[in-house]
């Protein structure tokens, strides 16, 4: 197959390396993660999972499952810039909010030293960003995909929160302008692949898991030079926000927030 050559030729054009983009050797795990990071291998036989209503209802404990574009890499103040910072900013003001980032994490990883923090915290509203370091770091769709189902198995499951799931945007946007038509067109193609494997493992969670389709904004990237960091790849404060936006506009459409909640500010 060509699409890896393609996201490697992509991935090394922005500069991004292993540090980056997914390791090849699992992180290093304390005795609590490594007991707390078991996952069921047959989501069909789970225990009956937390009951959960679409609206969410204050205090919100909120929280935020990513790599580095919830770390805020590409931003002037990481804490306040990143995307999920802008969700908190127009959640209610009781609102109890935690991040569990790391740059250059894939899931797999973050299902080792991310997850089992984030259930500990108990939310009732998880946010996730977790496939362009996968995506990028040749990781298999099939093992992805997989590892995602269990994902939000344990998250429907072990908490009652709702999941907002983001999926991968148009990085044929993000080529470099010596990439070919030809190119673009197989890059969007795999893009579409892995956003229908994201919805498929998302599907038998009904109202629990809301899948927020980023390729529509993303593909607006050309004429908004000022959405993107100067890295070329991360997202910039203003690319943050409009990220912000369209997760919270799916959001509200959802049901899971107030009209008056509809906008982040920054």
């Amino acid at each position: 197959m060509k699409t890896p050559t393609l996201l490697t030729t992509l991935a090394t054009a922005l500069g991004l390396g292993a540090s980056a983009l997914a390791s090849t050797h699992p992180l290093e795990q304390s005795p609590e993660e490594k007991s707390s990071s078991m996952i069921p291998t047959n989501a069909t036989a789970r225990a009956e999972a937390p009951r959960s209503s679409v609206a969410l209802h204050a205090p919100i404990r909120y929280a935020a499952l990513g790599a580095s574009d919830t770390v805020g890499v590409g931003s002037r103040t990481p804490a306040r810039e990143n995307w999920t910072a802008r969700i908190r900013a127009a959640l209610p003001g009781n609102t109890v909010y935690e991040r569990f980032a790391r740059s250059g994490i894939t899931l797999g990883e973050a299902m080792k030293v991310e997850l089992p923090r984030a259930i500990a915290f108990r939310p009732t509203l998880v946010t996730m960003w977790l496939s362009v370091n996968d995506a990028l770091g040749h990781v298999p769709l099939p093992t992805y995909q997989k590892l995602l189902q269990a994902t939000l198995e344990r998250l429907t499951r072990e908490t009652n929160a709702q999941v907002v799931l983001l999926n991968v945007p148009d990085l044929a946007a993000l080529a470099p302008l010596h990439a070919s038509p030809q190119a673009r067109a197989q890059l969007r193609e795999t893009v579409s692949t892995w956003n229908a494997a994201i919805a498929a493992a998302a599907r038998p969670y009904g109202q629990r898991v809301l899948v927020v389709d980023l390729l529509p904004a993303s593909r607006h990237l050309p004429q908004h030079a000022e959405w993107i960091a100067s890295d070329g790849f991360h997202p910039s404060p203003e690319g943050y926000q409009r990220l912000a936006d369209v997760t919270l506009e799916a959001m509200h459409g959802a049901g899971l927030l107030p009209p008056v909640a509809a906008q982040a500010r920054p």
